[in-house]
């Protein structure tokens, strides 16, 4: 038997959801990082949709599970054999969620839609997406250094939910001065809302919660429409003077809203569907309209390596203030509270501190 410092330089913590509705804290092997691969110390993992519906059991996954995948933290460990310009203590984010990198999606820069066999994660043998975990071995590509090194790595974890809405932002190509329709004021939409802006377009959100509202303003929305107080297309077609709007992206994934936005659309418009819908349903398309307005729908999942790339900068050079979306902190020894807290649907982000047992 080692001593109690060699056994905790060999084991971590991470979170377990157990089953549906409980979350522990389990004690397990620490990677150990190989060649071509650095070691990570996490310090804040972000829990979203994905483990927020693994907590109510929505989402399909066999327990007991790892989950997280919206974290930062910094390098502890680079071995001999990797090679790279990272340094130990460097501050880093990370793309926890591996594709093959050599399938024909990977090929093309589209690893977000990676059709091969990305490596499995278990700790102890327990599946895992590796974000809730106090260290994470990867591959040097899987890792991006802040550009500024002072920025707090408990906003550097926003770079992953960021990045999915640069990739939606990507699908859009938003012109200058065109008109952006965002549906709904969750973290996404106000994501969405604030890259629109940034792409020079005029913001239309649908929302009728008056506090995200106020937000959305904030974040670069010009105007607001409640769909509860008025007929939300009808605006939309009044404001865009009867043309439609260029882009609607819709963040709130019920499947009416799905094929309601189609009809905002101006001719040889975008309409993205941002996020999966459940349950997942279908809607009605006439072939005609899509033919005779050469009218684009499509979708945008989870972000690129490029995305991710470009997430990073946003927030390390203040172009994106991610700091009004955690809502609540919590320690490590909380993590059931945090997935509880994280339930409300008043919240943006709930973080666990991995460093704070």
């Amino acid at each position: 038997m080692g001593s109690r410092q060699e056994q905790d330089e060999r084991t971590m913590k991470v979170v377990v959801v157990e089953q549906a509705g409980k979350v522990s804290v389990r004690e397990v092997l620490r990677p150990v990082p190989i060649a071509q691969e650095v070691l990570v110390r996490l310090d804040h993992c972000l829990l979203c949709t994905w483990e927020q519906r693994m907590f109510a059991g929505t989402a399909k996954v066999n327990f007991p599970f790892v989950p997280g995948h919206e974290v930062a933290g910094s390098i502890v460990q680079i071995p001999e054999e990797t090679i790279t310009g990272f340094s130990v203590g460097e501050k880093v984010t990370v793309k926890t969620l591996d594709s093959c990198g050599h399938c024909e999606a990977c090929y093309q820069g589209f690893d977000n839609l990676c059709t091969g066999t990305p490596r499995k994660r278990t700790y102890d043998g327990i599946p895992s997406s590796g974000g809730l975990a106090q260290y994470i071995a990867l591959p040097v590509s899987r890792i991006f250094s802040l550009p500024d090194q002072d920025l707090d790595t408990r906003f550097a974890a926003f770079a992953e939910p960021l990045a999915c809405c640069v990739h939606s932002i990507e699908q859009a190509d938003i012109a200058l001065g065109e008109d952006v329709v965002v549906v709904g004021a969750g973290i996404m939409g106000q994501f969405h809302v604030a890259l629109s802006r940034a792409r020079g377009a005029r913001v239309i959100v649908v929302e009728p919660n008056k506090e995200r509202a106020v937000l959305a303003t904030k974040m670069g929305a010009m105007e607001i429409i409640d769909p509860f107080a008025e007929d939300a297309t009808q605006r939309i077609l009044k404001l865009t003077n009867g043309r439609g709007a260029h882009v609607v992206f819709t963040t709130i994934t019920q499947t009416t809203l799905a094929e309601l936005y189609i009809k905002a659309l101006a001719k040889r418009g975008r309409i993205i569907y941002y996020g999966s819908f459940h349950p997942d349903g279908d809607i009605a398309v006439s072939p005609n309209m899509i033919h005779y307005s050469e009218r684009v729908i499509t979708g945008s999942y989870s972000p690129t390596t490029k995305a991710f790339y470009t997430a990073i900068r946003l927030i390390s050079y203040g172009i994106i203030d991610v700091r009004p979306f955690l809502s609540a902190e919590y320690p490590l020894a909380m993590a059931q509270e945090a997935f509880r807290k994280a339930q409300d649907p008043q919240t943006y982000r709930v973080s666990i501190n991995l460093c704070e047992t």
